[in-house]
């Protein structure tokens, strides 16, 4: 079940994704961030519903040309959680790596920041 919300401001409705769902995606996050590490490939016997290669090669293309703008978005929010003047100082590594790295809903993870800023990322089809 999706909840749409009403926003006080503009009036407008939104519909509240759960998190094991992506914006604009037919398949599970999962599945997405799977394909994007390489541990999910047409190759895979475990699921029978695993995406076409033309598919994985769309999310695949998509992170690449989002990486950045996805950094960006991580960047300024940890900047502006932690009131940060000087970020350089404390970010020596990238974000989206780091968080990479040690979550493995990561996907989830960075596109909950960005939707929930009011961001939003490109959709290159």
């Amino acid at each position: 079940m999706i909840r749409r919300l009403r926003c006080e401001h503009c009036h407008s409705y939104h519909n509240e994704l759960p998190d094991c769902l992506l914006p604009y995606k037919h398949y599970e996050a999962e599945v997405v961030s799977g394909v994007i590490d390489g541990y999910v490939s047409s190759n895979d016997s475990e699921s029978e519903d695993y995406p076409c290669e033309e598919t994985m090669r769309r999310w695949r293309s998509w992170f690449r040309k989002n990486r950045n703008n996805l950094e960006g978005f991580l960047q300024n929010s940890a900047e502006r959680i932690l009131d940060l003047k000087d970020r350089m100082s404390l970010f020596h590594e990238s974000l989206l790596v780091s968080i990479r790295n040690r979550y493995q809903n990561w996907l989830e993870i960075c596109l909950r920041i960005v939707y929930n800023s009011g961001g939003c990322l490109a959709q290159f089809w």
